[in-house]
């Protein structure tokens, strides 16, 4: 009796063991899946900033004493396959009445400008480019605005950066071609094609918000080198961007122009 108890506990022991191993393998798989998803392209600097400063004027814009922020490398240009990239922005909650984004190109010219009522909520927020397409090649200056008081646009909250619509090497277009969701986020991370790697995550995340692995990877890949997008630049909590249903329509387009 006293041999059948010992080779219970033996067995029940192994069985911890082995699933304590198997949570420990897995755990490690996954962090190193995540330790770097962007790969950060060699001189590539534009003039920008990514979050929006605070003033007297934020009390009477948002409601909470969070910051606006652009979802974009330290370098403040994104590269993109695209024609119409989604933009990315952590918008808080606030009371403004507008938000806009513009697009000027090499001239300085304005190449599309979109203005959205926002909702009630704080969250990531999904913008589409719509109707006008990048062209390859050419870099374009964006402006991301909170426009909390119409008649005193020098309040606004700014955000601004620059985009580069390229063409992606061969190599990489035909590795794509059949690769899963999860591979062309890697591969797009690691040719530090940024947009494109935030867009395909976001779209997973999506399609799956309660997947661990999916909020983990989110968080690797605003904290990757060359980012750096911490709590303290978006929100207190860190939690409320990865809980965030992403690409859920916050904004109701309210008018745009050329």
């Amino acid at each position: 009796m006293k041999t059948q108890r010992q080779q219970r506990r033996r067995t029940k022991l192994l069985t911890v063991t082995i699933l304590s191993l198997s949570w420990l393998f897995s755990c490690t798989a996954l962090q190193a899946r995540i330790t770097s998803l962007f790969k950060v392209p060699a001189d590539l600097n534009a003039p920008g900033r990514r979050v929006a400063g605070g003033s007297r004027s934020m009390e009477s814009c948002f409601s909470e004493n969070k910051h606006l922020t652009a979802l974009v490398p330290q370098s403040h240009i994104m590269l993109t396959t695209a024609g119409n990239p989604v933009f990315y922005f952590f918008i808080p909650k606030t009371a403004a009445p507008t938000v806009e984004l513009v697009l000027r190109d090499d001239q300085n010219q304005t190449f599309v400008k979109q203005s959205y009522k926002p909702s009630a909520q704080a969250g990531v927020v999904g913008i589409p480019l719509s109707k006008k397409p990048l062209e390859v090649g050419k870099v374009y200056h964006w402006v991301f605005s909170v426009i909390c008081h119409p008649q005193a646009r020098s309040n606004d909250k700014v955000v601004e950066g620059a985009i580069k619509r390229i063409q992606p090497e061969p190599q990489l277009v035909k590795k794509l071609e059949n690769a899963t969701p999860q591979q062309r986020l890697s591969l797009y991370g690691q040719a530090g094609i940024w947009q494109n790697a935030l867009m395909t995550l976001a779209e997973l995340r999506y399609s799956h918000p309660d997947s661990p692995e999916l909020k983990a990877q989110w968080q690797a890949l605003l904290n990757s080198d060359g980012v750096g997008l911490g709590k303290d630049d978006v929100t207190a909590d860190s939690a409320a961007i990865v809980s965030e249903p992403l690409l859920q329509t916050k904004l109701d387009e309210v008018q745009q122009s050329k």
